[in-house]
């Protein structure tokens, strides 16, 4: 007992130490030196008449010795980010400076080509190609001093951020400032933290630069500027030539390039741009620019503002609150929105008691989702003081809504609802089985499932069903269901619910209490899916795979993926991932728009010699929800294993659905068995070799068996599933003749 009461004795003196030796841990000077040597200036390079001109543009991170650099999609590729193209100047290449030392310019020493670029993050890596005298550069022959790139997901509020960069306004030299870190922003299509929120004043150039910790590991990459207005706009610059003297300089109008930046991308958000790179694979977006702004579309608009404690895994609210007591430590604030495009910026500003409070704010910047829809800002893990907190949106600097939440004092016992999720069917335990917000249109019944906490009988409660924004069901009832635990609710029509963007909302009293979106597709039970996907390296003039296989040796080209979809419905977000050995190289976010039925075809390629070794996987994505995965190995050390794919005249394909029998609904999960020729079902063992072929439905009831059945063989099928009779039949003989495409529906019978 001695001994444990000393170390821990210990223990507590080291850490008061260290917490009142917290300066001295500042960053040493050989960590600055380092870093500072990591940091270009990244420029826009013209070539006339054997001249290099060039206009600094922003700030970069070299992040390997070879020569890539981490920066600003707006500095790197400014009119794929969304600036109109007559106001960016003309330019050949991008150029990189070199800082040489600390007190002098740095110097233009190479060009650059991006290699991969996210204009919704706003971030780019660019790689070393050539000298100024155009000659090119390979990347072994580079040695170049680098940052060593950190994890932005270990900084904590209070920590020190070390920015370095070139902001312009602070001369031609490199630039230090410190700050610390005072908060995290969060927001809807990211995954973890948003934004890295700093008190420390960088500048507008500072763009693409450096952000390290205390280690001197990039944690950040300065993006967002303050802008609320034009008068905070303090970084300005001449770009044109205005004046007619053949020169750009001090003498000709300048055009403002940011205001003082108070947010950090987290470096962890380039993790996929860098490894893509890094591997040598190409931009899937290269060719995709901001769609043009449509003038008639009219004004955005925001409505339906409201505060939320927590977001579930389908991105909803998981209640809706008007006020939370001391101590909260998340918070996020949701709302409808309508008539957005790439074009415009999005804005949040705070106060606290009526005092702005530019840590819970949003800086200005791109508006990073669709044209309509629900969205949120938020704060996971963050410190609130008490006070009454008002947060306003500005589309464009134009307000659009605003929002107040009262944070302090004891928790309040409220009548509340909470942890709303959508499903087809119910557990024994009156819980939601499989939820979702993917649902196939034509489902006669989908109900919502919600917690009920400090209810009273007799109070007035209101549940509302809409669609695409209008209100298909409403009802003002009276609360009967007992003071807490879980209750649903179901919308019906004998007819088949048809395809469009839901919701359920709740109310008590006449005020919002909780609310979930969910979308349905497709038709005659059948929701957006995508079938078993397949890989190829090649593909025909006709679109069709050539070589494909479950593996592929070293030295592949091009990796090609195919998956025929059906019942998918144009303008839901879709998403493709892909994987290398774990590492996500690819995310590929857009609106779907290839049509309700069709094959779905997407490949990847190495710019720099053949696609590297390892396990890839590609995982496909419709409103956040997955659909359907794939993986396939490249490097195996052998030939490749072709798939079975018999002629089709000698074979047929089976696929179909399998349903409840009374309630039409899918069965996720349910099996498909065919038995080799010549095995019956009383003789079946329930091995795997007496199987030829199986398939497990998937979440909309679908499924494919991944061998053909060949003609002029008999089989017996087996169709079962939990908590339904099994389906058996022997003898089901396959023809010489007929289609080579089987589609199979199976009604299954609940026990």
């Amino acid at each position: 007992m001695r001994r444990a009461s000393w170390l821990l004795t210990v223990s507590l003196l080291v850490t008061l130490l260290l917490t009142s030796l917290g300066p001295s841990l500042a960053m040493d000077k050989q960590t600055r030196l380092g870093v500072m040597a990591g940091v270009v200036e990244i420029s826009l390079v013209k070539v006339t008449g054997g001249q290099v001109y060039y206009l600094p543009w922003g700030s970069g991170t070299i992040i390997s010795s070879d020569g890539l650099i981490l920066t600003n999609c707006h500095v790197a590729d400014p009119v794929r980010f969304g600036f109109p193209p007559d106001q960016v100047p003309d330019f050949d290449y991008l150029g990189v400076s070199l800082t040489v030392k600390s007190d002098r310019p740095p110097q233009l020493t190479y060009l650059a080509e991006v290699l991969q670029a996210d204009p919704v993050l706003d971030l780019a890596v660019v790689r070393i190609t050539m000298k100024t005298d155009l000659k090119p550069v390979q990347p072994g022959d580079l040695n170049l001093p680098f940052v060593e790139v950190g994890d932005s997901d270990t900084l904590e509020v209070g920590d020190d951020l070390n920015i370095f960069g070139y902001p312009g306004i602070g001369g031609e030299t490199v630039t230090f400032t410190r700050g610390v870190v005072s908060g995290f922003t969060q927001e809807a299509a990211i995954n973890g933290r948003a934004w890295i929120k700093t008190d420390a004043s960088i500048s507008g150039g500072n763009s693409g630069g450096t952000g390290v910790d205390e280690d001197g590991q990039l944690v950040g990459v300065p993006t967002r500027a303050g802008v609320g207005d034009e008068t905070a706009l303090v970084d300005c610059r001449p770009v044109k030539d205005t004046n007619g003297d053949g020169r750009i300089d001090d003498t000709d109008d300048c055009v403002p390039v940011g205001g003082f930046i108070n947010a950090l991308r987290p470096v962890n958000l380039a993790a996929s741009l860098i490894e893509a790179a890094r591997r040598g694979l190409p931009d899937p977006g290269r060719d995709r620019l901001p769609e043009p702004v449509d003038p008639s579309s009219g004004q955005a608009r925001v409505s339906n503002l409201f505060f939320a404690p927590g977001v579930n895994e389908f991105n909803q609210p998981t209640t809706v609150v008007t006020s939370l007591p001391s101590g909260a430590r998340s918070l996020y604030l949701f709302f409808d929105y309508e008539k957005m495009d790439q074009g415009k910026t999005l804005e949040m500003k705070a106060s606290i008691n009526g005092q702005d409070s530019p840590d819970w704010g949003l800086p200005a910047g791109p508006w990073g989702g669709d044209a309509q829809g629900t969205w949120w800002i938020g704060w996971g893990d963050a410190q609130f003081a008490d006070g009454t907190y008002e947060m306003a949106l500005y589309v464009d600097s134009q307000e659009v809504g605003r929002a107040k939440i009262q944070i302090g004092g004891q928790p309040q016992v409220k009548a509340s609802f909470s942890n709303m999720v959508l499903s087809l069917r119910a557990t024994a335990q009156g819980d939601a089985q499989e939820p979702a917000v993917l649902f196939p249109a034509g489902t006669k019944a989908i109900s919502g499932f919600f917690d009920h906490a400090s209810m009273s009988n007799g109070l007035k409660w209101t549940h509302t069903w809409m669609k695409d924004g209008q209100v298909l069901a409403t009802k003002d009832e009276t609360w009967q269901k007992g003071p807490s635990g879980r209750a649903s609710l179901t919308l019906t029509d004998s007819r088949g619910l048809g395809p469009g963007a839901y919701r359920l909302s709740l109310s008590i009293n006449g005020k919002l209490a909780a609310l979930s979106n969910f979308w349905l597709t497709g038709g005659q039970g059948k929701a957006s899916s995508f079938g078993p996907i397949s890989f190829a390296s090649g593909i025909d003039a006709k679109g069709k795979p050539v070589g494909a296989a479950q593996s592929f040796a070293s030295g592949l080209n091009e990796l090609h993926s195919f998956a025929d979809y059906t019942d998918m419905e144009d303008g839901i977000d879709f998403t493709v991932n892909w994987f290398i050995d774990g590492q996500q190289v690819v995310d590929d976010s857009s609106q779907w728009t290839g049509g309700a039925l069709g094959n779905w075809h997407y490949y990847i390629y190495s710019s720099s010699g053949p696609l590297p070794d390892g396990e890839y996987s590609v995982e496909l994505q419709m409103a956040g929800q997955t659909l359907q995965k794939g993986t396939t190995t490249v490097g195996t050390g052998s030939q490749p294993t072709p798939v079975p794919t018999p002629e089709p005249e000698n074979g047929v394909q089976i696929q179909g659905t399998i349903v409840d029998l009374d309630t039409g609904r899918p069965i996720p999960g349910a099996v498909f068995i065919v038995l080799q020729p010549g095995i019956t079902f009383k003789s079946f063992q329930w091995t795997d070799s007496e199987v030829f072929t199986s398939a497990e439905a998937d979440r909309t009831g679908f499924y494919k068996l991944p061998d053909l059945v060949e003609r002029g063989q008999c089989y017996t099928m087996i169709i079962g599933a939990k908590e339904y009779w099994a389906y058996a039949e022997d003898d089901v003989c396959i023809g010489q003749s007929g289609p080579d495409l089987l589609e199979l529906p199976v009604e299954l019978e609940k026990k």
